[in-house]
């Protein structure tokens, strides 16, 4: 068993072209033992995004708290979503998430664990982007 508090585990940058403001928890993960399932939370900050893409597992979406914005990009539309709503998204359905300028959103994601790479809907030639972390903005004001 593994009994793990959030804020003991190490937020990471979402490094996948176009990513914008957002980490990602490992809370549960394959060298915790898990061999079926993965737990991640996710925080997505102000005008943060996740690049619209679809991948060949489903997974399930729970928002903890904030709200944030569910791309759907085949429907052409993105609902708002907030704490309580629970999301499934199906096998090579095309999604994303986007935060406004006053929206944060953390929300939980599980997932298989053995997964085929990703693959984007839509390439981004733009690199991921997070500055909210004080030791990279401080970087950017010194010209590094």
């Amino acid at each position: 068993m593994k009994r793990v508090h959030r804020t003991a585990v190490k937020a990471e940058i979402v490094r996948e072209p176009g990513a914008k403001e957002t980490t990602h928890r490992k809370l549960i993960d394959t060298p915790d033992g898990a061999d079926r399932f993965v737990l991640t939370e996710f925080e997505v900050s102000p005008n943060g995004s996740t690049p619209p893409h679809y991948h060949e597992w489903e997974h399930e979406i729970y928002v903890l708290e904030g709200s944030m914005g569910l791309v759907m990009p085949e429907l052409g539309k993105t609902e708002e979503v907030g704490p309580g709503d629970a999301i499934f998204i199906p096998r090579n359905e095309p999604h994303g998430f986007v935060t406004g300028p006053d929206q944060t959103c953390r929300f939980l994601v599980v997932a298989p664990c053995e997964r085929p790479p990703v693959r984007n809907v839509f390439l981004s030639e733009d690199p991921y982007e997070y500055t909210q972390n004080p030791e990279y903005v401080s970087l950017l004001e010194a010209g590094k």
